[in-house]
């Protein structure tokens, strides 16, 4: 055993005199033990899969293991591990691989930036849907667009699609809620309260300053169906306010656990036939549908000339007889998955066959986007360290004071 942890582990033996001396010594005892056992993995030899030799070192050190990571191919039960320091997962790592060191990418950057936040003193329509409880969802968005309608009120402001607060001035929606061939243009955004009519003084209006689609999209086609907001100044993040994780791993492995929900919001219709709703609403759990089982409700769909493609994810209601979905009014909002550790957005809600029943929903896959999304949004290291800076208000003081 080494020299420190002996004396660490004689201190705690001895710690008779206060119950508070004998916490202090177990602390630094369980402190010393973890800096042993890093001591003892870290360089050892270990072996490999293929039974050749490797060396244990961090996950975060080894190249090929962070691969696995980011492609989703490496799981709990994972073989090749050589243990753990504390959270960090000590790994039996290529010998010729040891000296390469991949960066994480910037939406994983951001997301941990958000989660440390959230640790730090913030807390954590739809057809058939559940009503959303306050600050549930403090990433939903509803965009805005001019009531060209309402003579009365020049100003007037009319909320459609929805949208996921990804940074502190970007939101993820879909193309066809700012192209499309009615002409309708989002000019701000609004954050901050479930209810759409809501005047409360946590309600933040924001406008919009640019508006990116994807360069391959076209009105003509359901494809690359994905866009981003920049808003004009950032967000006041509380906990009624902010971003979202994306999904940066690959879907084709991902079965969904008991422990995991897959669930759709906005503001959408209630009902076929209702364009929208005042109160933010949430599905029950969803069940993806394969492309091939879905491929088989949209052939011959004009605006799908390549039909179903692996951009696309299907979803639909376990329950048929309940039939929750996405209907009109809550394009470009998020399909969440939701586990004990997060929330990340997989996908953004595109388009379907009315509302309910057994036609599974169809939302363009966040994944299949990442790079663009990451250049628009983090274009620089530097622009990351920005949000680190981002002072977060105190959620107390803020709370009392085409299905388009």
């Amino acid at each position: 055993m080494p020299r420190g942890l002996v004396y660490q582990h004689r201190l705690f033996r001895s710690c008779l005199l206060t119950t508070k001396m004998c916490s202090v010594a177990f602390v630094s005892f369980l402190v010393v033990l973890a800096s042993a056992i890093e001591k003892e993995l870290y360089g050892s030899p270990c072996k490999l899969e293929s039974n050749d030799m490797g060396i244990c070192k961090k996950l975060t050190e080894c190249a090929p293991r962070l691969k696995e990571v980011q492609e989703g191919k490496r799981q709990l039960d994972s073989s090749g591990r050589c243990g753990f320091s504390g959270f960090d997962e000590i790994v039996c790592c290529p010998i010729n691989a040891i000296t390469e060191k991949i960066s994480p990418r910037l939406a994983d950057s951001a997301c941990q930036t958000y989660l440390d936040a959230q640790r730090n003193g913030l807390s954590f329509h739809i057809y058939q849907g559940i009503e959303a409880k306050p600050g549930e969802f403090p990433y939903i968005v509803a965009l805005g667009y001019e009531d060209k309608n309402d003579l009365k009120n020049l100003s007037s402001i009319s909320y459609s699609c929805g949208g996921s607060l990804i940074s502190v001035d970007h939101v993820l929606t879909a193309a066809h809620c700012v192209s499309n061939i009615y002409e309708k243009v989002p000019i701000e955004v609004r954050l901050g309260n479930e209810s759409i009519d809501s005047n409360a003084m946590n309600v933040q209006r924001i406008p919009i300053s640019d508006i990116i689609s994807h360069p391959k999209y076209k009105r003509s086609a359901s494809y690359n169906d994905v866009a981003i907001l920049k808003l004009k100044t950032k967000v006041l993040l509380s906990s009624m306010v902010q971003p979202v994780c994306l999904q940066t791993q690959s879907l084709n492995p991902l079965t969904i656990t008991p422990k995991m929900s897959l669930i759709v919001i906005g503001w959408g219709g209630t009902d076929f036939g209702e364009s929208s709703s005042t109160k933010l609403r949430r599905t029950p759990n969803l069940s993806i549908v394969d492309k091939e089982a879905c491929a088989k409700y949209y052939t011959g769909f004009p605006k799908l000339p390549l039909g179903i493609t692996d951009n696309m994810i299907c979803a639909v209601d376990p329950n048929r007889t309940r039939g929750a979905d996405a209907c009109q009014g809550d394009s470009g909002g998020p399909l969440l998955l939701l586990t004990e550790e997060n929330v990340k957005v997989i996908g953004i809600t595109a388009f379907g066959q009315g509302c309910g029943g057994s036609v599974p929903g169809v939302y363009t896959m966040v994944y299949s986007y990442l790079d663009w999304i990451e250049e628009q949004v983090w274009t620089s290291n530097e622009e990351n360290k920005d949000i680190l800076k981002t002072e977060f208000i105190n959620p107390i003081i803020n709370i009392t004071i085409t299905r388009q």
